[in-house]
C-alpha cells in the first residue's frame, strides 16, 4: 500500500482521531471497524477500492486504536457525529458518501449516520452484523461475551494482562480458517487494547443502553448485507428479517469460506461485492444486482 496515508485530526470538540486513507478522486467510502479492532482491519480492502477510484477513509473510532479515549460519548449517535465531523474536516463530503460498517459496533455507527443524515449517504453496506437494532443476531454460544462485556469493571479486572489470549479466542472461534490472522496483525490489536484506558473504552459501547425505540433502517437508502458462510453469530433468517423491514432497496450476499472477520479473512470478495454495490447505486439501483 505505497500510497497509504496515515494521519491524525483534532475535531472542533477537541477529540483527536487517527485515520487512514488512499489517494483516489472518486466518491468517499467511509469504512468503520467493529470490536475489538481498529481501522487496521480494512487494510486489505482499501487498495481495491482506491484502484477503482473510490476514496477509502478508515478511522479508528472514538476509544479505539490510536484515537482518543475519553470517558464518555460511546453511544452510536455521538460516534456517528464524530465521523461526520471527520468527513467535513477533511473536505471529502461534498457529495453523498458510501458507508460500510463491520460488526455490531461499525454497523451501529454507520446505520445511525444513514438514518439520521440520509441526504449525506449514497449507500450503506453492513458486514457481519444486523443494522437497526430491531432484529437480534441471536443468543447462541457465539454471543456469550455480550453479557460479560456489559458487566461494569469485571472484564477490565479479569482481562488485564490477558488481552492476547482473549482476542486470540475470538479471532479463531469466529473465523472460517482459525489461523487466518497473522501474528503481527494480532499484535496490532493487542497493543492498542493495552494502552492506558483502552480496554475500558473498547467495552464502553457495550454498556450504552440501546435506543428506544430501535433506530431501524432507512428504506430509501440502498443497503447491502454481507455475511460469511461460517459466521457463528448470524443466520440468513435474521438478515431476511432486515430485508423485510427495509423494502426493495436491499440485497444480501454470502461470502464463501468466510467467517465473521470478512475484511481480514476474505478481503478480495468483500472488495468485489462492495464495488459491485457502489457501481449499481451510481448506475441506478434496481435491488436485484445480488441474489440472496
Amino acid at each position: 500500500m505505497s500510497n497509504l496515508e496515515l494521519g491524525f485530526i483534532r475535531l472542533a470538540d477537541g477529540l483527536r482521531l487517527r485515520y487512514r486513507s488512499m489517494v483516489a478522486d472518486g466518491p468517499t467510502v467511509l469504512l468503520l471497524h467493529g470490536w475489538p479492532q481498529s481501522g487496521h482491519a480494512w487494510r486489505r480492502v482499501m487498495p481495491s477500492l482506491a484502484a477503482s477510484d473510490y476514496f477509502p477513509l478508515v478511522p479508528d473510532l472514538r476509544g479505539c486504536g490510536d484515537s482518543d479515549k475519553p470517558t464518555g460519548g460511546y453511544d452510536a449517535q455521538t460516534r456517528m457525529e464524530d465521523m461526520r465531523a471527520l468527513v467535513a474536516a477533511l473536505g471529502v463530503g461534498d457529495d453523498p458518501i458510501f458507508l460500510v460498517g463491520h460488526g455490531a459496533e461499525g454497523a451501529e455507527v454507520a446505520n445511525a449516520y444513514a438514518v439520521t443524515h440520509p441526504e449525506e449517504v449514497a449507500g450503506l453496506a453492513i458486514v457481519s452484523a444486523i443494522p437497526g437494532g430491531s432484529v437480534r443476531a441471536g443468543d447462541g454460544p457465539g454471543n456469550w461475551h455480550d453479557d460479560f462485556h456489559h458487566t461494569p469493571d469485571l472484564p477490565e479486572l479479569l482481562l488485564e494482562g490477558h488481552v492476547d489470549a482473549y482476542l486470540r479466542h475470538f479471532f479463531q472461534a469466529w473465523s472460517h480458517d482459525p489461523h487466518m490472522l497473522h501474528e503481527t496483525d494480532l499484535a496490532v490489536y493487542v497493543r492498542a487494547l493495552s494502552l492506558p484506558g483502552a480496554l475500558r473504552a473498547s467495552l464502553a459501547p457495550f454498556r450504552v443502553p440501546p435506543p428506544s425505540p430501535p433506530l431501524g433502517v432507512n428504506g430509501q437508502i440502498p443497503l447491502l448485507l454481507l455475511m460469511g458462510e461460517s459466521d457463528p453469530r448470524l443466520d440468513m433468517d435474521a438478515l431476511e428479517a432486515v430485508l423485510a423491514q427495509h423494502g426493495g432497496h436491499a440485497a444480501i450476499q454470502t461470502i464463501p469460506r468466510g467467517g465473521y472477520w470478512l475484511p481480514e479473512e476474505r478481503p478480495d470478495p468483500v472488495a468485489a461485492a462492495l464495488l459491485t454495490f457502489f457501481a449499481s447505486v451510481q448506475e441506478g439501483w434496481e435491488g436485484k444486482l445480488l441474489s440472496r
